[in-house]
């Protein structure tokens, strides 16, 4: 029997996992490189009102190519067992359905030149909410089924993050680890609203009756602002978020996701699905929202006690299993000296080099191998991802 052919894998990077050119000076001057995050001219990463062209009339930025900390060494190593790799890097900053319109024309690409119909997809980080994004846009089962031959879920944000509320409010955090200054550009991405915590807990009020009026997408429901504002710039800075905020509700449209996991019946579908989260960091899961503060209404308490759960120290646990009982979820649990040095000894991040890690490496490869018909009958479907020692489990 031939050995079935390795299906090609289009990997889709995190947010900010791409740098970025301003295509129209002669030299493509870098404005944005994950690396290197604390340029002079960082205020030209803002974004129009319209949230997809550039604040700056003479600038014209595109992608570039993807950080090599975070992604060359998967890359290079899946290339290295024979699978043809194709990248795509792109917008970090736009809606993730404005980027999933240009992953569809890339897929079509990609079927025209390779005379090929289905693919396997590694997705990281926001790079999920990109293919779920894509999935929305396929529409129904059969068109998604036609063109997926596997995808990986890795370290997902299927309900968003508390440090997407931090950089929006104080400006640090560990997704951007920038200026205070960065909150002021950053409240212009959509993006960046797109990956606000939306599962239950993310929000707590000191007055408990407000909860029930709860609506992360409305922005007088709980958003941290100025009531009866006089001045312009807060004015401004308060209906760019409120509209904002709107825009992201209806991009979360189904059940608080983009795309509905839940809802997918054919089992075969199913089956070409897998999500990896990663635990055993402390993560930040939770506001407590003070009905007032001085002149601040709904004010966030980022600094009470109790708000750090169990994640990978970017995306709560909540937030990336939120299909366990769909989608077959794995959880692989940090190692301290492991996880420095897949961050090549630069820095300690689990979420950001979470590809690099040997252990997430040996499932995705196990993943998407190609297997007979009669292989896959005989399959352990619980046991297949073990390794002795390997702090890989189920999510139950």
């Amino acid at each position: 029997m031939a050995t079935p052919r390795k299906r090609p894998i289009i990997l889709v990077p995190g947010i900010q996992g791409t740098k970025l050119f301003n295509t129209n000076e002669k030299d493509f001057q870098v404005i944005w490189s994950g690396v290197k995050k604390n340029f002079s001219n960082i205020t030209k990463l803002a974004l129009q009102r319209d949230g997809s062209s550039d604040a700056e009339i003479e600038m014209i930025v595109e992608r570039a190519d993807v950080e090599n900390l975070a992604y060359s060494e998967i890359v290079n190593y899946l290339r290295s067992l024979g699978y043809r790799v194709f990248i795509f890097g792109y917008d970090w900053r736009k809606s993730n359905m404005e980027t999933a319109h240009k992953l569809e024309l890339y897929v079509n690409k990609l079927k025209d030149k390779l005379n090929v119909n289905s693919f396997n997809f590694l997705t990281h980080s926001m790079g999920c909410l990109v293919v779920s994004s894509y999935f929305k846009l396929l529409g129904n089962e059969d068109n998604i089924n036609a063109v997926v031959n596997k995808v990986i879920f890795s370290v997902p944000p299927f309900l968003g993050s508390i440090e997407s509320t931090f950089n929006l409010v104080a400006g640090k955090s560990r997704l951007f680890n920038s200026s205070d200054d960065f909150r002021k550009i950053a409240r212009t991405f959509p993006s960046i609203y797109e990956l606000l915590p939306v599962y239950q807990g993310a929000y707590t009020f000191k007055n408990t009756a407000r909860q029930a009026q709860f609506d992360y997408a409305n922005f007088d429901s709980y958003w941290q602002h100025v009531p009866n504002a006089t001045r312009k710039d807060t004015i401004a800075k308060q209906s760019l978020i409120s509209m904002r905020l709107k825009d992201m509700g209806e991009v979360r449209s189904e059940n608080d996701f983009i795309f509905d996991f839940h809802q997918i019946k054919n089992e075969q579908l199913k089956d070409k699905l897998l999500v990896i989260v990663g635990t055993g960091e402390k993560t930040r899961v939770n506001i407590v929202i003070k009905d007032k503060v001085d002149h601040v209404v709904n004010f966030f308490d980022f600094d009470h006690p109790h708000a750090e759960g169990d994640g990978d120290g970017t995306v709560p646990h909540a937030s990336g299993i939120a299909f366990k009982d769909s989608i077959l979820t794995l959880k692989v649990k940090s190692r301290k000296l492991e996880t420095w040095a897949d961050g090549r000894f630069v820095m300690t991040d689990w979420h950001a080099f979470f590809l690099n890690n040997g252990r997430v490496q040996n499932v995705i490869t196990r993943f998407f191998k190609p297997r007979a018909a009669q292989e896959i009958q005989g399959l352990n479907q619980r046991e297949w991802y073990h390794s002795i020692g390997s702090r890989i489990a189920r999510v139950q």
